[in-house]
Order: C-alpha cells, then structure tokens, then sequence
C-alpha cells in the first residue's frame, strides 16, 4: 500500500480554508474534513472514488453516525464531493476543477492512526484541520516543508489569532506536523525569522 494518499486541494486554492465555517458549524466542519481525509484515505487513487460503509468512517474519523452524515451533506453543498446512493454501499468521488487538477498528499499510516484520535469539538480543533489542509496544499513537492507566516495562515484559514498556536500544538501533540524556526538563510524562504511546518509520515 502507497504511504500516501491524495486528496483535492482546489477548495483551498479557490475558496481558502475559511470556507469551512465556525460559530454554530464549528461541528459540521470539523466532520466534513474529518470524512473528507477518511474517504482519501480509502479512495482509489486513480478514479479518486471509495466505498465504504458509514460504519468505516465512523472507525477512521471518530464520529458519531449523525456527525459523520453531517459532514457527508456538507462536503456534497460544496461540491468537494460527489454520493452515489444508488448500491447498499454509497460511493463517494472527490471532485476536481477542470483548471485546477493539483492534489494534496495525505500520510496514510499516520493519520489512520491519529485523526480518530483528535477530539471533534471545538474551535481550536477546527483551527488545526484548517492549518492541516492549508499545509497540505501549499507543500512544494520537492520539500516536506512549509514556510508561511501566521499573517497568511490566519488570512487563509479565517480563524482568530488567539488559536493558531493552541491549533499548531494540536498537530504537533498528534504526531502531524514538526514546527521548527528559520532565520530565512534558504533560498525561498521567508526572510527574517519565522516558522517552518514539516509535514510527518511523507516522503520525498
């Protein structure tokens, strides 16, 4: 099996990340990511399409049933992606824009592990999903790495100032991402000192 997995990351690029709300949808939100990582995770990486039972999401992400069909509906209201209902076991396709055929690469083994693991309530828990995908969509693909500042993280995710560190270490705690400090001697990187996010359980 591939030690990665692909998912559509034009959302990102389109809409950014704050295109999954907070406030009342906080909940939606974190299970429509939650179901979207799970179904690339299972997906056929050649027809970008899964089957696989409610119960199997419930296993991969950690959510309740009702969750699980929230982030269903929520992911299919934003096109990210398409249910077909029509056999015992739905298929889900993740979807792709005719001008934008980029994807993310998602550690398979290590989020099998973790992401039932990360709790599903909450707006710092919404925050880390959002970096997560941000990351995951930005990465060049010569680098695990990623330099950004926490002035485009805030502007690319929505999410407030006060919960970007708190999210970052909710990553970290996860085994997702490695933080380290550049002083932007590379090539590039940012200038001046600022963060770089490696992503874990990828490789080059």
């Amino acid at each position: 099996m591939a030690g990665w997995s692909a998912v559509p990351t034009w959302w990102v690029r389109a809409h950014g990340a704050s295109v999954f709300a907070g406030g009342k949808q906080t909940g939606t939100s974190i299970a429509a990511l939650k179901v979207l990582m799970a179904i690339s995770l299972m997906a056929n990486f050649h027809t970008r399409k899964a089957r696989n039972s409610l119960s199997d999401l419930e296993i991969l992400t950690g959510l309740s049933r009702p969750m699980v069909l929230a982030g269903i509906k929520d992911l299919e209201q934003k096109e990210i992606v398409l249910v077909d209902r029509n056999n015992h076991v739905s298929e889900y396709e993740m979807t792709i824009e005719e001008d934008d055929h980029n994807w993310g690469k998602l550690p398979h083994d290590l989020l099998r592990k973790h992401l039932p693991e990360i709790t599903n309530r909450g707006a710092i828990t919404l925050a880390a999903l959002k970096i997560y995908f941000l990351l995951v969509a930005i990465r060049p693909n010569q680098s695990l790495s990623v330099s950004i500042s926490h002035e485009n993280i805030r502007f690319e995710t929505g999410i407030q100032t006060k919960h970007v560190r708190p999210a970052l270490d909710v990553l970290i705690n996860h085994s997702l991402i490695r933080l380290s400090v550049s002083e932007g001697a590379e090539p590039g990187e940012l200038k001046g000192r600022h963060n770089v996010y490696t992503l874990l359980g990828l490789r080059l």
